[in-house]
């Protein structure tokens, strides 16, 4: 049944691999049952197809968004008489340049998504301010020129979890329209998840995003949303609604919905009832994983009062709890990504080796997030690890 007017449900759709023909089928199935391409977009638009490109890696890490799910979402936009243009910027320690694109899309198979498929590829670098009076804590965003200039906005995410917000997917995917380098600003005035999320969702409702397709046919379980290692689950999801579609996924990877920060905003604001969420095609149930390993900052768990009590201390002490990163100097390169995205200046690279200022640290985990070479470990103290094992 397709969806009436104004009813936002999820889709959900069997994809058991990244088979060419089993990821079309499954992305054209998700989109009908979420209400057609043509309730999202109209033939002649220009459309911006936003992937997860993180920095560029083989399909195969699961970094970022499967090049076959990217590519069945372009051709439908393409069948439906669309423009579509791929365009991200990658990870704020990555510098926002035509080369580094190419680098990025090269690794991450687009270039051969645009060559299949007639999307073309964004290089403009460039940026434009966006105002948005009405948002909660940001009444203005930078965002990349390509997506300003487009008529709608359709995000391919992947399915991850993430050391800083816990889960990235649909919502968290819309921040790679903020220039490269700008992003580490974000890291600094919002340095607690919640009210990143907030952030989140002020720059979802500026954008607004048309469609939401989510890759969760392999996803990235443990320290994401680089660092992790690939699980399947099994599913494409698909629709409309930023908050509701990653409620769903939450679901499936055993997290609550209202411990993702961008969720609970939504859901404080009454942008969405996450007990109200309703999905149709697949029973999600079915794609379920119990045992998908959480980030090693996820203070999850348990219930009850105990538990409440424990988070309150965890939330004063915050970075006693919160793992320290440290460098791995026989794996760092000294390429500087992670001195280059730190918000607060506390990483300096001396002898082609980085050294971090724990004191300045504000545990955002950027440094973690965009290194290539793993040369970021995380490990708490002795305080730290009694809170975690209490909480665990």
């Amino acid at each position: 049944m397709l969806p009436t007017e104004g009813d936002a449900p999820v889709a959900v759709a069997r994809c058991d691999g990244y088979v060419p023909g089993e990821v079309e089928a499954a992305v054209r199935r998700a989109i009908d049952l979420a209400g057609g391409i043509g309730r999202f977009v109209s033939p002649g638009q220009q459309v911006l197809l936003k992937p997860n490109l993180l920095q560029g890696q083989e399909p195969e890490r699961c970094v970022t968004t499967h090049p076959e799910v990217v590519a069945a979402v372009a051709r439908l936009l393409t069948e439906h008489g669309c423009q579509v243009v791929i365009a991200d910027s990658p990870g704020g320690g990555i510098v926002y340049s035509e080369a580094n694109l190419r680098r990025a899309y090269a690794r991450a198979g687009y270039m051969v998504v645009a060559e299949e498929t007639g999307a073309a590829l964004n290089y403009d670098t460039g940026s434009q301010i966006v105002s948005f009076p009405e948002g909660e804590v940001m009444k203005q965003f930078s965002i990349i020129t390509p997506a300003v200039e487009a008529d709608a906005i359709v995000v391919v995410s992947k399915a991850k979890t993430h050391m800083w917000t816990r889960m990235t997917g649909a919502t968290k995917n819309l921040f790679g329209l903020i220039p490269g380098l700008e992003k580490p600003v974000f890291h600094f005035r919002f340095q607690d998840e919640y009210a990143f999320g907030r952030m989140l969702v002020d720059l979802n409702e500026c954008m607004k995003p048309r469609l939401q397709v989510v890759d969760a046919v392999i996803g990235m379980e443990g320290d994401g949303p680089q660092a992790g290692t690939p699980k399947k689950i099994g599913a494409i999801l698909a629709g409309s609604d930023y908050a509701a579609v990653d409620t769903v996924l939450a679901r499936l990877i055993g997290m609550d919905p209202l411990e993702i920060g961008s969720i609970r905003s939504a859901a404080d604001r009454g942008l969405l009832d996450p007990a109200a969420v309703r999905t149709v095609g697949d029973d999600p149930a079915g794609f379920a994983v119990p045992d998908f390993q959480k980030p090693s900052t996820y203070a999850g768990g348990r219930t009850g009062i105990w538990r409440r009590v424990m988070l309150a201390v965890v939330q004063r002490f915050g970075r006693t709890y919160a793992p320290r990163p440290g460098v791995i100097a026989s794996s760092c390169i000294g390429c500087r990504k992670c001195e280059r995205i730190c918000p607060v200046h506390a990483i300096t690279v001396r002898e082609g080796k980085a050294t971090i200022d724990l004191s300045r640290c504000i545990r955002c985990y950027c440094c973690h997030e965009m290194c290539t070479e793993h040369a970021i470990a995380l490990s708490r103290g002795l305080t730290g690890k009694l809170l975690a094992r209490l909480l665990g």
